[in-house]
């Protein structure tokens, strides 16, 4: 399947289309290896900077924690050190609360309506006009693969009801409900510490895109993978401002259509590797469990109520990004 994306006016086309009277340049920290087969992260940045470069801009990448974690990371980029960075998706909602929504389970069908949603809709636009303060902008939510499914490393979950006796590693306070509301336990660990912690039983398992623990060689810490699809894998294209904000008009729309071309290309690889993937889990000694409708609906039921606890937005608020996420639902 090839994805489309609305086309640049004629006066945006143009601008992309022209080359720099000099050359611009952009320094970009990675969070993963450099491998496009198997990092979806890595693939849109790639991308990028090819496309990028073939106009004559400078690039310049930094190999994944090279420059600092993502603490670290987020400070150089508020601070104008950094041009650009890919980082957690939670770095938006920490000043973005509102954001934590597209990380409601169930929100979104599949990665093609996470595509629609944010390149089609101008939601990100108004997040920005929010960040602009922060010394931050989003260029991108980028995935790391699939809709992200349950791996552990003690039974095959079939439902709602298997999730019983687990304790998750949990990527925030938000995971850490959800896991709840299935009635698990939960722990907030760093994705550093996830091997240890598997190793030593402090967590059995975790939620994550199914290419994840064949890209960072932590298949042999699981046993099975059930393919829940509960939420978006994403990480965020963040550029600082200070860099943003010296860039030409002309320069801003030639990172965006880079950043469009790469986008295009990461989700098309995800509609292509997805049943490979679970393939490959097969193979590196995983079960791999695809539930029923009715066996996924059960997880669904189960996180209905998420919603009610997000603190800082309004429910009026959740409900009108929750009907503006649904009108770019694919047919």
């Amino acid at each position: 399947m090839t994805l489309a994306f609305r086309p640049l006016s004629a006066a945006a086309l143009a601008f992309v289309l022209a080359a720099p009277v000099h050359a611009q340049s952009v320094a970009i920290a990675l969070d993963s290896t450099p491998d496009r087969e198997t990092q979806g992260s890595y693939r849109y940045v790639d991308t990028l900077v090819s496309t990028l470069a073939g106009i004559g801009w400078d690039t310049e990448l930094f190999p994944r924690d090279s420059i600092g974690g993502e603490d670290e990371r987020l400070d150089q980029i508020r601070a104008g050190i950094l041009d650009m960075s890919m980082s957690n998706y939670a770095v938006t909602y920490q000043f973005v609360p509102e954001m934590r929504v597209m990380q409601l389970p169930y929100t979104f069908a599949n990665s093609r309506h996470v595509f629609d949603f944010f390149t089609e809709s101008d939601y990100l636009d108004s997040v920005n006009e929010q960040l602009a303060a922060e010394g931050m902008h989003v260029l991108a939510i980028v995935p790391t693969g699939g809709m992200l499914g349950i791996f552990n490393n003690q039974k095959e979950v079939r439902s709602v009801a298997d999730m019983q006796g687990l304790r998750m590693r949990a990527l925030d306070a938000n995971q850490l409900e959800m896991f709840r509301m299935m009635g698990a336990d939960g722990v907030v660990i760093p994705f550093s510490e996830v091997p240890n912690a598997l190793q030593t039983g402090i967590a059995n398992g975790y939620v994550n895109a199914s290419v994840v623990p064949l890209a960072f060689g932590q298949a042999d810490l699981f046993t099975n993978f059930t393919d829940a699809r509960v939420i978006i894998s994403a990480r965020v294209a963040l550029v600082s401002t200070a860099w943003w904000d010296g860039l030409s008009d002309e320069q801003r729309a030639q990172v965006e259509e880079a950043s469009l071309t790469a986008l295009r290309d990461v989700f098309d690889w995800v509609e292509v590797t997805q049943e490979q993937s679970l393939e490959a889990l097969e193979a590196a000694g995983i079960a791999v469990y695809r539930p029923t409708d009715e066996e996924l609906a059960t997880f669904r039921e189960a996180t209905a109520d998420m919603a009610d606890l997000l603190e800082g937005v309004e429910a009026e608020r959740i409900a009108e990004l929750r009907a503006m996420v649904a009108e770019h639902r694919p047919e």
